[in-house]
């Protein structure tokens, strides 16, 4: 990686100051404290509307100043973030991009372009960019209401199954997302609930390869820089098989791929940047391996969730500094992807599509004294509900650590599913131990 260089024009007399455009299901405040130890003064920026928030204030206010933007125009909320003198602005949540966006527009701060910020966050508007930049990816259909009957017609003739059901706007996390095989799977998911219907858009399921001797999943994310144009890979994550229906159950750094399947997917990665007209921040772009080629799942103006971590584990590059200094305009380039000098995974296990309900989770104290894991974290405990729906982020517990090649990581996945024991009670089945099912495709 090149020296960084730092903003000229930087007041030297201060320390910089970035605003942070905090949502509390995102990166934890204490890891951002850290990353920016050494970088700059954070301006928490929060809309106190959002759920857990509030109670994050007296702890927000503990590590900077704190600026509220519940109720507030674009205007009003840039012109109480402009008196806090701010040389940058950020946010690393999905929901929040669009909004950080304006903010930056009407501060003159470098971020993602409002338009930019809108095919991050609404499906449809990304895969329309990409298939105007000629970026290979799934067929996909915005889905209209069914009581829109010439609407629904029109879909109706266009739609091509088996596909990927998933909300429009500010999906992450593989949450809602399903695969359906016909017209009526797609009406089914506006029927029930409360409130108005959901926005959605269906993507042509992409093809598998025959699943790889390495036996893990045929997709996955390149992890990259970009700044002012210019574009830095900084790994290939592999994955383990999803759960059903699409939950990720394990990344690792580095990829087990081949010479040639690894510079298709930087060359793709390279070129779904340009395409969505990118010029800063930090990405994390998921790429399938179908028997036509790699194809874009899908690129996400943030860092991948459990990347730095693993980054950090594999490499000794530290990535959250590095959002950081992009955001307060400095110049970051890597010349190469850096070298991996062992595989660094997290493990999501997550509950049986029908399972509602954790009973118990045996052998987590057994599995934290293994050597090669540094982290194991029980995220729905007994008591606690469980719903496929909520995708990723309802896993049961995680596992995090590092080892020395692909086959040691297959022998400790191997081990965790072996050795840990979820018990629970669901859709018409009785309390019973479980293993998550691992299909291939994506």
């Amino acid at each position: 990686m090149s020296d960084p260089v730092i903003d000229p024009d930087a007041d030297s007399a201060r320390a910089r100051r970035l605003a942070f455009f905090y949502h509390p299901h995102s990166f934890s405040v204490f890891a951002l404290r850290e990353a920016a130890r050494e970088v700059c003064e954070l301006i928490w920026v929060i809309d106190s509307e959002i759920d857990g928030t509030d109670e994050m204030v007296p702890m927000l206010g503990r590590m900077g100043a704190v600026v509220d933007l519940a109720g507030c125009s674009e205007q009003e909320g840039a012109e109480r973030i402009a008196a806090q003198r701010p040389d940058g602005i950020l946010t690393l949540k999905d929901s929040l991009m669009q909004r950080t966006a304006a903010l930056a527009e009407r501060l003159d701060l470098p971020f993602h372009s409002r338009e930019v910020a809108r095919r991050f966050t609404d499906k449809h508007a990304q895969r329309v960019a990409m298939r105007e930049a000629g970026i290979p990816g799934p067929g996909f259909w915005t889905v209209p209401d069914p009581d829109d009957e010439q609407g629904w017609g029109e879909f109706a003739r266009g739609a091509r199954f088996p596909a990927v059901l998933k909300p429009r706007l500010d999906s992450e996390g593989s949450r809602d997302t399903i695969r359906v095989t016909g017209l009526d799977e797609v009406r089914a998911a506006f029927v029930g609930g409360d409130g108005p219907r959901p926005q959605l858009v269906l993507e042509e399921y992409l093809g598998d390869r025959p699943r790889p001797a390495s036996g893990f999943a045929d997709y996955v994310s390149v992890e990259t820089v970009v700044s002012q144009g210019a574009v830095s890979h900084l790994a290939i994550t592999g994955r383990f098989p999803p759960a059903e229906p699409f939950r990720e159950s394990g990344f690792f750094i580095d990829a087990a791929l081949s010479e040639d399947d690894r510079l298709r997917a930087l060359e793709l990665a390279t070129a779904a940047v340009a395409g969505l007209g990118v010029q800063i921040g930090c990405l994390h772009t998921e790429i399938k391996f179908t028997p036509d080629g790699p194809r874009v799942i899908e690129l996400n103006g943030r860092i991948g969730g459990g990347v730095p971590e693993m980054l950090l584990d594999a490499t000794g590059v530290e990535f959250l500094p590095i959002a950081l200094r992009l955001a307060l305009g400095e110049s970051i380039v890597f010349d190469r992807p850096p070298v991996t000098s062992r595989v660094a995974y997290l493990l999501y296990v997550q509950s049986p599509e029908w399972m509602r309900t954790v009973t118990s989770v045996d052998g987590l104290k057994e599995l934290a004294a293994d050597p090669a894991v540094s982290e194991v974290i029980l995220n729905r405990g007994p008591g606690q509900s469980v719903h496929w729906r909520d995708g990723n982020h309802g896993h049961v517990f995680s596992v995090r650590g590092v080892v020395a090649d692909h086959d040691a990581l297959r022998t400790l996945e191997q081990r965790v599913h072996d050795e840990v024991q979820i018990v629970g009670e669901g859709v018409d089945r009785p309390a019973t131990e479980s293993r998550p099912a691992a299909p291939g495709g994506c």
